[in-house]
């Protein structure tokens, strides 16, 4: 036995199994079906899964009794591999959303209290200019931030937001936890979230979450612009185009 095999804690190396097998996974996953993956007995996945839900590494729903990565487990890294896939998946749809409208499509997902943006699309010219990118944004100071948030369960929000400072971008940016759960409270009942100029003056949005089986949000997209383009006239229109889109890639995701 080397030195440092004789180190190696049992539970550490199951918990990070456990972590691993929730990473690849963009969809919640029940206890039986991490202890056959991880090969542990249902007993001590349990009881690992309990510890690694109270450090925030995990989330549990109880309504589905799932598990999906915390947002704690994000600082390790980013969700590089599932963008990537999502992206080549969706990108003849989001580049039809952008045909039809001349507005910019994003594509994003959600990490912790943050979004990170996986494209940009925009056919502003008469060739589609389609890019990869990272770029982060404040989950609650967008459209994409809040009608992910708006799909995710209760227990997972009020982790993320537990002790977390609201950064007022403009004047219009939500600044607390009150105001932000009675947003996605409405957001949930509409369907989809407006950004009102709350990340960047003069910059507004509409937001629709992509959903897997149990209506929890993997991904999102958004269309952009100004706040003549985003009126009360064509918000509908926009939303259906979306909301359409929404349910074309998950299906193309979730069922394969």
């Amino acid at each position: 036995m080397t030195d440092d095999l004789k180190y190696i804690n049992k539970s550490l190396e199951k918990s990070f199994k456990i972590l691993e097998i929730l990473s690849k996974s963009i969809f919640p996953l029940k206890a039986a079906n991490i202890s056959r993956k991880a090969v542990i007995s249902r007993t001590t996945t349990f009881r690992l899964l309990s510890v690694l839900c109270q450090l925030g590494y995990i989330h549990k729903n109880p309504k589905t009794n799932t598990y999906i990565v915390g947002h704690k487990a994000f600082q390790f890294g980013e969700t590089s591999d599932y963008l990537q896939s999502i992206s080549e998946t969706s990108k003849e749809i989001l580049e039809d959303i952008s045909n039809q409208t001349n507005l910019i499509t994003y594509l994003a997902m959600l990490e912790g209290s943050q979004v990170v943006h996986s494209d940009k699309i925009s056919s502003n010219n008469s060739d589609i200019s389609h890019r990869t990118f990272r770029m982060r944004l404040d989950a609650h100071c967008c459209a994409l931030g809040k009608v992910m948030l708006a799909y995710r369960p209760e227990n997972e929000i009020s982790s993320i937001y537990k002790s977390y400072n609201y950064y007022p971008h403009t004047n219009n940016t939500i600044i607390n936890a009150q105001a932000l759960k009675k947003e996605l409270s409405r957001i949930r009942s509409q369907g989809y979230a407006l950004n009102h100029g709350e990340a960047f003056d003069n910059v507004y949005g509409i937001g629709v979450a992509i959903l897997d089986h149990e209506r929890r949000s993997f991904a999102g997209i958004s269309l952009s612009g100004s706040r003549n383009i985003m009126n009360p006239k064509t918000t509908k229109d926009y939303v259906t185009l979306l909301q359409t889109a929404s349910i074309k890639i998950s299906k193309l995701i979730v069922d394969n």
